[in-house]
């Protein structure tokens, strides 16, 4: 959950407890808001990482609606800002949420587990566990990941650091991952 409309002595509180990094997945964060601004005089990393489900760089290559260069353009930018995340997430003492820490956050947590070359302690645990309501959204996660990998050209993933067995690792990934989000 975004903690932008909160007090600031969340933000200590978090601070106090260890936290460094806040990893913002709004779109409507901006590394000039209010709640930025609030981390930084608590010294306080603040990285906005606007990330969505239907961005081109999860869907499937070639469905975009982007120019060529757009689209270029986007997975270059979106490239150098999934290396900063994973080495934020490597160093932990983060914390992440978007606007109620559901779709944007779980979306977050499932790419860095499929992704991240050095892989996290265990599969995240994905909203629908929590919440009596929440659809299991684990296998469309996953495959906006694989579509995301399918996006990434051989700089991309030379970039990310991704070996060259990535889809053999990522298959073993995504079985823990369902094993870990099969039911409440």
């Amino acid at each position: 959950m975004s903690l932008a409309n909160k007090p600031i002595q969340i933000l200590q509180g978090l601070k106090d407890a260890g936290i460094e990094t806040i990893i913002d997945l709004r779109k409507e964060g901006s590394y000039d808001s209010k709640y930025a601004r609030n981390c930084t005089s608590l010294g306080l990393n603040y990285f906005n990482f606007k990330i969505k489900e239907n961005m081109a760089a999860f869907n499937m290559p070639g469905t975009t609606k982007l120019t060529t260069k757009e689209f270029t353009d986007m997975m270059e930018g979106f490239t150098k800002q999934l290396a900063y995340f994973f080495k934020l997430m490597d160093d932990g003492k983060v914390y992440m949420g978007c606007l109620l820490g559901l779709h944007r956050t779980d979306l977050a947590v499932v790419m860095n587990y499929l992704l991240n070359p050095k892989e996290p302690q265990s599969p995240p645990i994905l909203s629908h566990m929590f919440y009596k309501d929440e659809t299991n959204f684990t296998n469309k996660r996953i495959g906006s990941i694989k579509n995301l990998l399918r996006n990434l050209n051989p700089q991309h993933r030379l970039e990310l650091h991704l070996p060259e067995n990535i889809q053999d690792i990522m298959s073993s990934r995504i079985l823990k991952l369902r094993m870990m989000n099969l039911a409440k």
